[in-house]
């Protein structure tokens, strides 16, 4: 599988909010930064979407731009609005970080 395909499968399963998609296209030593400094691992995936559903049913993706191994993008979820800094390559997503 390509390195693009991958950040798409990544990108289609947190659009779906949807664990397993989101867990196909990263790499075994994944990490999700997120805000206050917690870190996510792959197999963290299904709590964090879990929590994530609480906030609304889907996530909404835009502004979306890559460079090389690097990928950036605006993302919605109910009210809460973010952007997200994401390295990838063929062996899938390795990590990424949010702001919001």
């Amino acid at each position: 599988m390509s390195a693009t395909d991958r950040l798409g499968g990544y990108a289609s399963g947190f659009g779906n909010l949807d664990a397993d998609s989101i867990a196909a296209n990263v790499t075994a030593d994944y990490k999700l930064l997120d805000k206050d400094g917690v870190v996510y691992g792959k197999n963290d995936l299904p709590g964090y979407i879990t929590e994530l559903r609480k906030l609304g049913d889907t996530m909404a993706i835009s502004d979306v731009m890559v460079d090389g191994e690097l990928a950036w993008c605006k993302w919605q979820v109910g009210d809460v609005v973010g952007a997200g800094l994401i390295s990838f390559g063929e062996d899938g997503v390795r990590q990424e970080q949010l702001f919001y």
